[in-house]
Protein backbone atom coordinates (compact mmCIF):
# COMPACT_ATOMS: atom_id res chain seq x y z
CA UNK A 1 0.00 0.00 0.00
CA UNK A 2 1.44 3.46 -0.95
CA UNK A 3 2.20 5.63 2.07
CA UNK A 4 2.84 9.46 1.25
CA UNK A 5 6.35 10.54 2.78
CA UNK A 6 5.80 13.28 5.41
CA UNK A 7 9.07 15.30 5.89
CA UNK A 8 10.30 17.65 8.26
CA UNK A 9 13.09 20.75 6.45
CA UNK A 10 15.01 22.69 8.08
CA UNK A 11 16.63 25.81 6.32
CA UNK A 12 19.78 27.28 8.14
CA UNK A 13 22.29 29.89 5.80
CA UNK A 14 23.31 32.84 4.94
CA UNK A 15 26.11 35.00 4.88
CA UNK A 16 28.03 35.95 8.15
CA UNK A 17 30.67 39.08 8.16
CA UNK A 18 30.94 40.62 12.09
CA UNK A 19 31.62 39.16 15.08
CA UNK A 20 27.73 39.58 16.84
CA UNK A 21 26.66 37.43 13.46
CA UNK A 22 29.12 35.00 14.27
CA UNK A 23 27.53 34.92 17.68
CA UNK A 24 24.47 35.10 16.41
CA UNK A 25 24.95 31.72 13.90
CA UNK A 26 26.24 29.55 17.15
CA UNK A 27 22.65 30.18 18.65
CA UNK A 28 20.81 29.79 15.67
CA UNK A 29 23.28 26.35 14.47
CA UNK A 30 22.11 25.20 18.29
CA UNK A 31 18.61 26.02 17.78
CA UNK A 32 18.63 24.15 14.24
CA UNK A 33 19.87 21.21 15.81
CA UNK A 34 17.60 21.00 18.90
CA UNK A 35 14.80 21.15 16.42
CA UNK A 36 15.64 18.50 14.08
CA UNK A 37 16.59 16.08 16.89
CA UNK A 38 12.62 16.78 18.23
CA UNK A 39 11.32 16.50 14.84
CA UNK A 40 13.09 13.02 14.83
CA UNK A 41 11.42 11.47 18.01
CA UNK A 42 8.33 12.88 16.45
CA UNK A 43 5.82 9.77 15.59
CA UNK A 44 4.43 10.52 12.29
CA UNK A 45 7.73 12.17 10.78
CA UNK A 46 9.49 9.85 7.90
CA UNK A 47 12.24 12.19 7.22
CA UNK A 48 14.02 15.38 8.74
CA UNK A 49 16.12 17.07 6.33
CA UNK A 50 18.55 19.94 6.51
CA UNK A 51 19.37 22.89 4.26
CA UNK A 52 22.41 24.68 4.62
CA UNK A 53 25.69 25.81 4.12
CA UNK A 54 27.30 25.23 6.88
CA UNK A 55 29.50 21.92 6.65
CA UNK A 56 29.96 22.03 10.31
CA UNK A 57 26.18 21.91 11.53
CA UNK A 58 25.68 19.04 8.20
CA UNK A 59 28.25 17.21 9.41
CA UNK A 60 27.06 17.56 13.07
CA UNK A 61 22.87 17.00 11.87
CA UNK A 62 24.00 13.66 9.35
CA UNK A 63 25.58 11.92 12.48
CA UNK A 64 21.88 11.57 13.74
CA UNK A 65 20.39 10.81 10.71
CA UNK A 66 18.83 13.68 9.45
CA UNK A 67 19.30 13.79 5.36
CA UNK A 68 21.48 16.75 3.69
CA UNK A 69 20.91 18.91 1.21
CA UNK A 70 24.00 20.93 0.84
CA UNK A 71 23.69 24.64 -0.41
CA UNK A 72 25.85 27.75 -1.01
CA UNK A 73 26.28 31.31 1.04
CA UNK A 74 25.05 32.91 -1.81
CA UNK A 75 22.92 36.75 -1.64
CA UNK A 76 20.68 35.27 -4.66
CA UNK A 77 19.31 31.85 -3.00
CA UNK A 78 15.92 31.82 -4.05
CA UNK A 79 13.90 30.68 -0.82
CA UNK A 80 10.48 29.30 -2.68
CA UNK A 81 12.40 27.59 -5.86
CA UNK A 82 14.70 25.70 -3.27
CA UNK A 83 12.08 24.67 -1.81
CA UNK A 84 10.20 23.48 -4.59
CA UNK A 85 13.77 21.72 -5.76
CA UNK A 86 14.12 19.71 -2.22
CA UNK A 87 10.67 18.58 -2.80
CA UNK A 88 10.65 16.97 -6.05
CA UNK A 89 14.71 15.96 -5.00
CA UNK A 90 13.20 13.66 -1.96
CA UNK A 91 9.96 12.43 -3.27
CA UNK A 92 8.25 14.33 -0.45
CA UNK A 93 4.08 14.67 -0.18
CA UNK A 94 3.46 16.64 2.67
CA UNK A 95 6.17 19.27 4.40
CA UNK A 96 6.70 20.40 7.68
CA UNK A 97 9.28 23.78 7.27
CA UNK A 98 10.76 25.38 9.96
CA UNK A 99 13.40 28.44 9.69
CA UNK A 100 16.56 27.68 11.24
CA UNK A 101 16.61 29.77 14.23
CA UNK A 102 12.49 29.58 14.63
CA UNK A 103 10.64 28.28 17.74
CA UNK A 104 12.81 27.30 20.08
CA UNK A 105 10.99 26.04 22.18
CA UNK A 106 8.76 23.88 20.39
CA UNK A 107 8.15 20.34 21.60
CA UNK A 108 8.54 17.14 19.94
CA UNK A 109 4.22 16.45 20.87
CA UNK A 110 4.16 19.80 18.56
CA UNK A 111 5.43 18.41 15.59
CA UNK A 112 3.76 14.93 16.15
CA UNK A 113 0.01 17.29 15.88
CA UNK A 114 0.95 19.11 12.99
CA UNK A 115 2.05 15.81 11.20
CA UNK A 116 -1.65 14.75 12.47
CA UNK A 117 -3.18 17.10 10.39
CA UNK A 118 -1.18 16.62 7.57
CA UNK A 119 -1.75 12.97 7.72
CA UNK A 120 -5.70 13.00 7.92
CA UNK A 121 -6.41 16.38 5.66
CA UNK A 122 -5.83 17.27 2.07
CA UNK A 123 -5.01 20.39 0.72
CA UNK A 124 -4.77 22.60 4.17
CA UNK A 125 -1.91 24.63 5.16
CA UNK A 126 -0.51 24.72 9.15
CA UNK A 127 1.13 28.15 9.92
CA UNK A 128 2.42 29.66 13.32
CA UNK A 129 1.64 33.32 12.15
CA UNK A 130 -0.96 34.13 9.73
CA UNK A 131 1.00 37.60 8.36
CA UNK A 132 4.41 35.89 8.58
CA UNK A 133 4.68 32.51 9.69
CA UNK A 134 7.66 30.62 10.34
CA UNK A 135 6.37 27.53 10.24
CA UNK A 136 4.60 26.37 7.45
CA UNK A 137 3.03 22.84 6.98
CA UNK A 138 1.24 21.98 4.11
CA UNK A 139 0.33 18.92 1.92
CA UNK A 140 0.22 18.05 -1.23
CA UNK A 141 3.44 19.89 -2.01
CA UNK A 142 2.39 20.07 -5.41
CA UNK A 143 0.74 22.96 -4.57
CA UNK A 144 3.86 24.91 -4.97
CA UNK A 145 3.05 24.33 -8.48
CA UNK A 146 0.47 26.87 -8.60
CA UNK A 147 1.97 29.85 -6.82
CA UNK A 148 4.65 32.61 -7.54
CA UNK A 149 7.48 31.04 -5.39
CA UNK A 150 8.06 33.52 -2.42
CA UNK A 151 11.98 34.83 -1.96
CA UNK A 152 11.36 34.46 1.63
CA UNK A 153 9.47 32.02 3.83
CA UNK A 154 7.05 35.07 5.74
CA UNK A 155 4.83 34.90 2.82
CA UNK A 156 4.11 31.47 1.85
CA UNK A 157 1.40 30.32 4.23
CA UNK A 158 -0.44 33.73 2.74
CA UNK A 159 0.56 32.40 -0.93
CA UNK A 160 -0.71 28.89 -0.60
CA UNK A 161 -4.55 29.99 1.89
CA UNK A 162 -4.98 32.27 -1.39
CA UNK A 163 -4.29 29.49 -3.42
CA UNK A 164 -7.40 27.57 -1.94
CA UNK A 165 -6.52 25.68 0.67
CA UNK A 166 -7.47 25.36 3.89
CA UNK A 167 -5.42 27.17 6.79
CA UNK A 168 -5.01 25.48 10.01
CA UNK A 169 -3.29 28.15 12.68
CA UNK A 170 -1.97 26.83 15.46
CA UNK A 171 -3.08 28.39 18.77
CA UNK A 172 -1.05 31.84 20.01
CA UNK A 173 2.05 30.34 23.00
CA UNK A 174 5.31 31.38 23.56
CA UNK A 175 6.42 27.67 22.15
CA UNK A 176 5.00 28.37 19.49
CA UNK A 177 5.40 32.72 18.46
CA UNK A 178 9.01 33.16 19.09
CA UNK A 179 11.93 33.05 17.19
CA UNK A 180 15.58 34.32 17.25
CA UNK A 181 16.41 37.04 15.12
CA UNK A 182 18.07 39.37 17.53
CA UNK A 183 20.67 39.51 20.19
CA UNK A 184 17.60 40.31 22.27
CA UNK A 185 15.68 37.08 21.25
CA UNK A 186 19.22 35.13 22.20
CA UNK A 187 19.31 36.89 25.84
CA UNK A 188 15.83 36.05 26.15
CA UNK A 189 16.07 33.12 25.28
CA UNK A 190 18.95 32.25 27.58
CA UNK A 191 16.25 33.40 30.57
CA UNK A 192 14.15 30.29 29.72
CA UNK A 193 14.48 26.32 30.98
CA UNK A 194 13.13 24.76 28.31
CA UNK A 195 15.95 25.40 25.87
CA UNK A 196 17.67 22.16 23.88
CA UNK A 197 20.91 20.85 25.12
CA UNK A 198 22.95 22.59 21.69
CA UNK A 199 21.18 25.69 22.01
CA UNK A 200 21.92 26.05 25.27
CA UNK A 201 25.52 25.16 25.08
CA UNK A 202 25.70 28.02 22.42
CA UNK A 203 23.63 30.66 24.75
CA UNK A 204 26.57 29.77 27.75
CA UNK A 205 29.22 31.10 25.03
CA UNK A 206 27.47 34.77 24.67
CA UNK A 207 29.66 37.65 26.07
CA UNK A 208 27.04 40.09 25.11
CA UNK A 209 25.50 42.74 27.86
CA UNK A 210 21.90 41.95 29.84
CA UNK A 211 21.80 45.03 31.71
CA UNK A 212 19.28 46.94 29.49
CA UNK A 213 16.76 43.76 29.77
CA UNK A 214 16.88 42.75 32.73
CA UNK A 215 16.21 46.40 34.15
CA UNK A 216 13.02 46.34 31.62
CA UNK A 217 12.33 42.96 32.84
CA UNK A 218 12.04 44.06 36.49
CA UNK A 219 9.96 46.62 36.43
CA UNK A 220 7.32 44.33 34.51
CA UNK A 221 8.28 41.92 37.32
CA UNK A 222 7.66 44.00 40.27
CA UNK A 223 4.74 45.31 39.31
CA UNK A 224 1.92 45.05 41.47
CA UNK A 225 -1.62 45.91 42.84
CA UNK A 226 -0.53 48.74 44.58
CA UNK A 227 0.60 50.41 41.20
CA UNK A 228 0.51 48.86 37.72
CA UNK A 229 3.64 49.45 35.66
CA UNK A 230 2.63 51.83 32.50
CA UNK A 231 4.44 49.24 30.21
CA UNK A 232 5.11 50.66 26.59
CA UNK A 233 4.75 48.07 23.76
CA UNK A 234 6.05 49.83 20.23
CA UNK A 235 6.00 48.35 16.93
CA UNK A 236 4.71 45.05 15.37
CA UNK A 237 2.69 44.03 18.26
CA UNK A 238 0.13 41.19 17.89
CA UNK A 239 -3.80 41.42 19.75
CA UNK A 240 -2.97 38.09 21.15
CA UNK A 241 0.16 39.34 23.04
CA UNK A 242 -2.05 42.46 24.34
CA UNK A 243 -4.63 40.00 25.32
CA UNK A 244 -2.38 37.89 26.94
CA UNK A 245 -0.95 40.48 29.14
CA UNK A 246 -4.38 41.94 30.12
CA UNK A 247 -5.65 38.33 31.01
CA UNK A 248 -2.37 37.67 32.99
CA UNK A 249 -0.04 40.22 34.13
CA UNK A 250 -0.93 43.47 36.77
CA UNK A 251 0.42 46.49 34.36
CA UNK A 252 -0.96 48.99 32.24
CA UNK A 253 -0.53 48.78 28.85
CA UNK A 254 0.44 51.72 26.72
CA UNK A 255 0.39 49.98 23.14
CA UNK A 256 1.54 51.81 19.07
CA UNK A 257 0.94 48.67 17.04
CA UNK A 258 2.26 49.39 13.19
CA UNK A 259 3.50 47.91 10.41
CA UNK A 260 2.36 44.13 11.51
CA UNK A 261 3.39 41.83 8.34
CA UNK A 262 5.46 44.46 6.51
CA UNK A 263 7.67 42.54 5.49
CA UNK A 264 5.90 39.25 4.29
CA UNK A 265 3.72 42.16 2.55
CA UNK A 266 7.02 43.27 1.28
CA UNK A 267 6.09 46.95 2.70
CA UNK A 268 9.91 47.51 4.09
CA UNK A 269 11.38 46.26 0.38
CA UNK A 270 8.91 48.78 -1.72
CA UNK A 271 9.65 51.98 1.01
CA UNK A 272 5.96 51.52 1.52
CA UNK A 273 6.11 51.25 5.13
CA UNK A 274 4.70 54.32 7.15
CA UNK A 275 4.78 54.85 11.21
CA UNK A 276 3.10 57.52 13.00
CA UNK A 277 5.54 56.86 15.63
CA UNK A 278 7.90 57.87 13.11
CA UNK A 279 6.85 61.05 12.00
CA UNK A 280 7.07 62.13 15.81
CA UNK A 281 10.31 61.19 16.09
CA UNK A 282 11.19 62.84 13.06
CA UNK A 283 9.32 66.28 14.42
CA UNK A 284 11.34 65.99 17.72
CA UNK A 285 14.16 64.01 17.17
CA UNK A 286 15.75 60.83 19.43
CA UNK A 287 15.66 63.24 22.86
CA UNK A 288 12.83 64.88 23.16
CA UNK A 289 11.14 61.09 21.75
CA UNK A 290 12.62 59.20 24.16
CA UNK A 291 11.76 62.00 26.81
CA UNK A 292 8.26 61.84 26.13
CA UNK A 293 7.63 58.33 26.15
CA UNK A 294 9.38 58.47 29.73
CA UNK A 295 6.85 61.05 30.47
CA UNK A 296 4.07 58.38 30.01
CA UNK A 297 5.43 55.21 30.38
CA UNK A 298 7.44 53.16 33.47
CA UNK A 299 9.48 51.11 31.13
CA UNK A 300 9.57 50.52 27.00
CA UNK A 301 10.12 47.66 24.49
CA UNK A 302 10.72 48.57 21.01
CA UNK A 303 10.55 46.90 18.25
CA UNK A 304 12.86 49.14 16.29
CA UNK A 305 12.53 47.97 12.74
CA UNK A 306 9.47 49.70 11.96
CA UNK A 307 11.01 52.58 12.97
CA UNK A 308 13.81 51.85 10.89
CA UNK A 309 11.80 50.97 7.95
CA UNK A 310 9.73 54.41 8.43
CA UNK A 311 13.09 56.50 8.03
CA UNK A 312 14.24 54.17 5.17
CA UNK A 313 17.94 54.15 6.92
CA UNK A 314 18.37 50.70 5.77
CA UNK A 315 21.32 49.89 8.57
CA UNK A 316 23.40 46.67 8.35
CA UNK A 317 22.24 44.15 9.97
CA UNK A 318 25.18 44.21 12.40
CA UNK A 319 24.22 47.83 12.84
CA UNK A 320 20.75 46.96 13.84
CA UNK A 321 22.00 43.95 16.02
CA UNK A 322 24.61 46.59 17.86
CA UNK A 323 22.20 49.23 18.19
CA UNK A 324 20.07 46.26 20.40
CA UNK A 325 22.33 45.77 22.38
CA UNK A 326 23.54 49.47 22.83
CA UNK A 327 26.66 48.96 21.95
CA UNK A 328 27.45 52.72 20.35
CA UNK A 329 30.55 52.45 19.51
CA UNK A 330 30.28 49.54 16.77
CA UNK A 331 27.05 51.26 14.45
CA UNK A 332 28.41 53.11 11.93
CA UNK A 333 24.67 54.46 10.82
CA UNK A 334 25.18 57.90 12.27
CA UNK A 335 21.37 58.28 12.91
CA UNK A 336 20.84 55.12 14.86
CA UNK A 337 23.77 55.56 16.86
CA UNK A 338 22.41 58.76 17.74
CA UNK A 339 18.80 57.10 17.90
CA UNK A 340 20.15 53.94 20.33
CA UNK A 341 22.02 56.75 22.49
CA UNK A 342 18.76 58.49 23.22
CA UNK A 343 17.31 55.40 24.19
CA UNK A 344 19.37 53.96 26.29
CA UNK A 345 20.22 57.52 28.22
CA UNK A 346 16.34 57.64 28.79
CA UNK A 347 14.73 58.23 32.44
CA UNK A 348 13.21 54.74 31.95
CA UNK A 349 14.49 51.33 30.88
CA UNK A 350 14.24 50.78 27.41
CA UNK A 351 15.00 48.00 25.29
CA UNK A 352 15.13 47.81 21.12
CA UNK A 353 14.73 44.70 19.13
CA UNK A 354 12.68 43.20 16.54
CA UNK A 355 9.27 41.38 16.30
CA UNK A 356 9.96 39.09 18.66
CA UNK A 357 10.53 41.41 21.79
CA UNK A 358 7.04 42.88 21.49
CA UNK A 359 5.51 39.42 20.79
CA UNK A 360 7.34 35.88 21.63
CA UNK A 361 10.06 37.00 23.19
CA UNK A 362 7.77 38.98 25.87
CA UNK A 363 5.24 35.85 25.97
CA UNK A 364 8.41 33.43 26.08
CA UNK A 365 9.23 35.36 29.57
CA UNK A 366 5.61 35.59 31.18
CA UNK A 367 5.49 32.06 30.45
CA UNK A 368 8.64 31.16 32.18
CA UNK A 369 7.69 33.35 35.35
CA UNK A 370 4.71 31.20 35.64
CA UNK A 371 2.32 33.35 35.17
CA UNK A 372 0.35 32.35 32.22
CA UNK A 373 -2.89 29.93 31.58
CA UNK A 374 -1.69 26.58 29.76
CA UNK A 375 -2.54 24.21 27.31
CA UNK A 376 -5.40 25.87 25.24
CA UNK A 377 -6.66 24.05 22.52
CA UNK A 378 -5.33 23.85 18.62
CA UNK A 379 -7.54 25.75 16.76
CA UNK A 380 -8.48 26.27 13.08
CA UNK A 381 -9.21 29.78 11.75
Amino acid sequence: MFKEKLAAVVFEGGIVRTDIEEQMLSVRKGVAFDNMKKALTADGIDEVILCTCYPDLAEQAAAEGVLIDETTADAAFHFGEHLKYVMEKFCIDSVIYLGGAALPLIRPSDFEWIAHQLRYFKNIVVVNNVQSADLIAFTPTESLNYIDLPENDNFLGFLLREAGMRRILIVNSARINFDVDTPMDMLILEQCQNVGPESRRALDQLNLSRDYLIRALDVIRESGRDRYAEVALIGRVSPPMMAVINANIPVRLRVFSEERGMKALRREETGEAVSLLGHFLEEVGPEKFFAHLASVADVALIDSRVLLAHLQLSPSAADRFYSDLGMLDRIRNDYLRSFTEAAYSAAIPVVLGGHSLVYGGLWAILDEWGLLNHDLPYLPS
